[in-house]
């Protein structure tokens, strides 16, 4: 679907102007969370509720969403590599709900999956998350209940965990990528949950935002080197980046270090994943950010410009210091598992009950009331093994794959050894077969699914275990 035109949003109510993007304000703790903060831990309280935020100008009227502390997105959670988060979760929501931190490498009771590692919040109620950081990245929060509707709405924030020794830049900044299906009254459309999205590309919105707004023009006083955390937290709408008037570096992917290299085609960014990049601002023409993804329909996304022009030498930056994490190492005696993904429109094996199937399986709910726990494990794997996963998307979509619990690379199909950076997400286009190394350590059933939302929810998930 073809994104509104983030000019004509401000039709809806008029011609203002936006104002400009609201810097990040911290969650204020409460009494019960002083307890939690000290010099190696922090503490945050966030609450799931219904909001209107004001998404077009002024005149226009807000729009209704749930939101976290009532904001969209929800406060940027920041963290010290190594040090211990302490998040208290209240549910005031309509709906059950948790929150599940994509990407990080938590214990298994800590993901955030009703009826799998916790049980669901209910309305009025608490939970207390609490884990320690060990990577340094771009991560990212967000509900696994009713996750379409609930990301639908708004449910989105950014979860970062700085290294110790960061990368040297003027700024570091977090974009997170995300739209909303809104109608012409400057509301959220309520078609949720229907077959058509379910069966197709899933639930993609008429509004791109960036941090929330539909500011699209980004002023420096200076030229400057900045770190731009790229999160991409739509439902479905899968991002090509194409970086005109500048050529910025690639520092990471999925919140894990790669190679320092310029970015010289559309950096594709799919429901769940991440990218961190080394941009300099320039003053004597902008960097514009178009989308291309879609190529029917596509648009600029953003422009940055520096005021004033600045005589300084900017070096290559330098590779981020690596995780502590065991990667993936293959060997003659690597067992072998095979994935297959079926269903979707035309599908034979599609039902309007399970419209996709992972492994001959379709999981359509992991609430309480009918636990995961009770469905047959795609695969089981030993901690610190590596084992192979050969996936095949039999299916004429698109299927961002997401493993919780851990982390892979891809396996190169001519040299059989590993490759790229190290991912907890994948995009496979139609028809797409791929092999990955996969490394998991914490003990646990855990998640596999496509973060196209509407294909998760009817059908398109499984577990593992690791024990």
């Amino acid at each position: 679907m073809q994104p509104m035109n983030r000019r004509s949003l401000l039709k809806i109510g008029g011609s203002a102007a936006l104002s400009t993007l609201l810097p990040v304000h911290k969650t204020q703790a409460d009494q019960t969370m002083e307890k939690f903060s000290s010099s190696s831990s922090r503490a945050y309280a966030l609450k799931a509720q219904p909001t209107k935020i004001q998404i077009g100008p002024e005149s226009a009227p807000p729009t209704a969403l749930w939101a976290f502390n009532s904001q969209l997105p929800g406060p940027a959670l920041r963290i010290k590599k190594g040090n211990a988060l302490h998040v208290i979760f209240e549910n005031h929501l309509p709906e059950p709900s948790s929150i599940h931190w994509h990407g990080v490498r938590v214990p298994n009771a800590m993901d955030g999956v009703p009826g799998l590692t916790q049980k669901a919040v209910s309305p009025g109620e608490q939970f207390h998350y609490k884990f320690r950081c060990p990577d340094a990245g771009t991560f990212w929060y967000h509900p696994h209940y009713n996750s379409s509707e609930q990301l639908g709405r708004g449910l989105i924030g950014a979860l970062v965990v700085e290294d110790d020794q960061p990368v040297e830049v003027d700024q570091d900044l977090t974009w997170i990528l995300s739209d909303l299906r809104i109608n012409r009254e400057g509301q959220i459309t309520n078609n949720f949950g229907n077959l058509r999205d379910a069966a197709h590309a899933g639930r993609i919105g008429n509004v791109v935002l960036i941090n929330g707004s539909i500011k699209s023009e980004f002023t420096f006083p200076t030229e400057q080197r900045i770190r731009l955390r790229l999160i991409a937290a739509s439902n479905a709408r899968v991002f090509g980046l194409r970086f005109l008037g500048g050529k910025p570096w690639l520092i990471a992917l999925d919140g894990h270090p790669t190679p320092v290299t310029t970015i010289q085609e559309d950096l594709v960014l799919a429901p769940g994943q991440r990218a961190d990049l080394i941009i300099d601002i320039p003053a004597t023409d902008a960097l514009r950010v178009e989308d291309h993804f879609y190529a029917r329909s596509a648009y600029e996304l953003a422009r940055l410009k520096a005021e004033q022009p600045v005589v300084i030498a900017r070096e290559v930056p330098a590779t981020l210091r690596r995780n502590p994490i065991n990667p993936p190492v293959l060997t003659s005696s690597t067992r072998t598992v095979n994935m297959l993904i079926e269903g979707g429109a035309h599908s034979p094996v599609a039902s309007a009950n399970a419209v996709w199937r992972l492994s001959g399986q379709s999981m359509t709910v992991h609430a309480d009331q009918q636990g995961a726990r009770h469905q047959a494990p795609s695969f089981r794997i030993r901690p610190g093994e590596t084992i192979r996963i050969n996936l095949h998307n039999q299916t004429s979509w698109l299927h961002p794959m997401h493993f919780h619990g851990a982390i892979f690379q891809v396996i190169n199909s001519q040299t059989d050894s590993v490759m790229g950076a190290l991912r907890d997400t994948l995009l496979l286009g139609p028809g797409e077969k791929t092999s990955i190394a996969l490394c998991a350590d914490e003990l646990g059933i855990w998640m596999i699914h496509c973060h196209i939302l509407e294909h998760q929810s009817t059908g398109l998930m499984g577990v593992f275990e690791v024990s």
